[in-house]
């Protein structure tokens, strides 16, 4: 008997994912201390990985940076691969100058090839984020931080304190400032992928001075790693043993998941290596209660982190003026006794003890008065900007159900 069923064509076989593209630098001796730096990078269920990350240069130009591209399928990686190579190409980013300029330049570089090619690549940009290894006028080293978009900076102390620092330039993070929800929901809520800064669409860095110290680590993310971990979890993997382990964990984690998108980490620990200068681990500063700051609560992450190295200064500088005022009236007092005792009634032993500690108050304030200028200096970059980025506060936010400026979606 005759089957005349026709065949059923086999299904197409699922495409596998490309692995994860992992780079590690291992110990780079810098400053006394080691710095251990490793990367990786996975496209997730997008048809190319538009994610983009340097590590490799950091011996030589001592900055690590991950682009996330967006605007085309094709374009959202060559911007990420233009911002890169504008960056590598640029001069020496040792200052929060130098690091807006370098982003400025990245900016130029990626608009002015999208302009030679509209039809494929009109409108391409990236979010993208950089750390670059500096000095403060003092000799300390420090990170250069800066970024436009939605690439995110982390630190994480020895003492096991998170701190976001950076904020990211979206609709949904400012409905965080603005104390409408939590952190942990920025990723899900809308106006999360609507970028109001990217780089190739003018987008303008904010810039940030790091203290590096050993037993710190750092990390760089995109939003593809923020949408499926949360801070906490990401301070956990933080505390591995090793940059490559950090980034090995994230990418386990983010795939358990189930990712959404493209995802790259890239994760740098400092160890001192028991030889030369390093700088001391701070002391714990209660970490669990500024980790729970973070996450309960607008502007308490990055921002007050950094009032609060500032109190002391602060501080010092109020205190001046009363003394100052002080001293000026015990002058006056004073001149006025001398003169009481000019005119003939200085004989009286009275005046002269009341006269003695005056002056003996006087040379006690004139004491307190003469503190070194540069004590009340804040830690900052090599440039005079430097101090001033640092302490000001995180940058106001669009009002509730305003609409951002220029935004621009992701794909």
């Amino acid at each position: 008997m005759s089957d005349d069923t026709q065949p059923t064509p086999a299904a197409p076989r699922p495409t596998a994912p490309a692995l994860p593209e992992t780079r590690a630098l291992g110990m780079v001796p810098l400053h006394g201390m080691l710095f251990d730096i490793a990367g990786a990078s996975a496209q997730g269920p997008r048809a190319e990985n538009q994610d983009a990350f340097s590590v490799d240069t950091f011996t030589q130009r001592m900055f690590v940076a991950v682009a996330d591209g967006m605007g085309g399928e094709r374009a959202g990686r060559v911007a990420a691969d233009t911002a890169l190579t504008a960056l590598m190409q640029g001069g020496d980013i040792r200052s929060l100058d130098a690091a807006r300029y370098a982003l400025r330049h990245a900016d130029e570089t990626v608009a002015r090839l999208a302009q030679q090619s509209p039809g494929d690549r009109g409108g391409m940009g990236c979010a993208l984020a950089l750390l670059a290894l500096a000095t403060d006028r003092a000799g300390n080293p420090g990170w250069v931080g800066a970024h436009v978009g939605d690439v995110r900076i982390i630190s994480r102390g020895p003492d096991g304190t998170v701190r976001l620092e950076t904020r990211d330039h979206t609709p949904a993070y400012a409905r965080w400032e603005a104390g409408e929800i939590a952190l942990d929901e920025v990723p899900d809520s809308p106006g999360s992928n609507r970028l109001q800064r990217a780089v190739g669409r003018g987008g303008e860095a904010d810039a940030v001075w790091i203290p590096v110290r050993p037993n710190w680590t750092y990390l760089l993310i995109s939003d593809g790693v923020t949408k499926a971990m949360r801070l906490d979890e990401l301070g956990e993997a933080m505390a591995l043993p090793s940059s490559e382990q950090i980034c090995s964990a994230i990418t386990r984690k983010v795939e358990e998941r189930g990712p959404d998108d493209n995802y790259t980490a890239v994760a740098v620990r400092v160890l001192g290596d028991g030889g030369g200068a390093t700088m001391p681990s701070p002391p714990p500063r209660g970490g669990a209660q500024i980790a729970a700051a973070v996450s309960e609560s607008p502007h308490r992450g990055h921002a007050n982190l950094v009032h609060e190295r500032n109190d002391d200064v602060n501080g010092r500088r109020g205190s001046i003026l009363p003394t100052l005022l002080s001293l000026l009236a015990l002058a006056v007092g004073g001149f006025a006794l001398w003169t009481a005792m000019q005119a003939g009634r200085g004989t009286d032993p009275a005046v002269a003890a009341q006269i003695d500690s005056l002056r003996a108050e006087v040379r006690g304030l004139s004491s307190r008065v003469a503190t070194p200028r540069d004590s009340l200096s804040l830690i900052g970059g090599t440039d005079t900007a430097a101090p001033a980025a640092a302490a000001a506060p995180v940058p106001s936010a669009p009002a509730a159900g305003q609409a951002p400026a220029n935004p621009t979606a992701r794909p």
